[in-house]
């Protein structure tokens, strides 16, 4: 499992996965690839990292780390369903919440997939959102 940040190249892939997973997320509309295009392209000017989670050299998700004023956000956790099961997103998360700081993550009710993630990568349930305190 390799992670990088999103290129250009990547977005068709990312939209499609994205896409195929919407009911996940808190916005659960579809991506169209113009709107594609857009978001990527706002990226830059926004506290936001994110990233592609690869495996035999091709896209089989995403994950992101926000900056926020409560501490770094990780969000938009999706996976390849023929991928799944090979520990391959909780690696990503434990991977990106090793620095210091303080890690959250909000989970749409009925997720057990991603809530079940953060569990295993060492996050605490708090009220309606996952979190790891800072590292020493």
């Amino acid at each position: 499992m390799r992670l990088r940040l999103i290129r250009e190249s990547d977005l068709e892939a990312v939209r499609e996965l994205r896409n195929r997973s919407r009911e996940w997320f808190f916005d659960d509309r579809e991506v169209s690839a113009a709107e594609q295009r857009a978001w990527f392209a706002s990226l830059q000017s926004k506290p936001v990292s994110f990233y592609v989670i690869e495996e035999d050299d091709a896209v089989v998700g995403t994950i992101s780390v926000a900056e926020r004023e409560d501490g770094f956000e990780l969000g938009n956790l999706v996976l390849d369903e023929r991928f799944r099961g090979r520990g391959l997103m909780t690696g990503a998360v434990e991977q990106l919440s090793r620095s210091g700081g303080t890690f959250y993550a909000r989970v749409k009710p009925g997720n057990d997939a991603s809530a079940a993630v953060f569990e295993r990568a060492g996050f605490a349930v708090r009220h309606l959102h996952f979190e790891r305190a800072s590292s020493p």
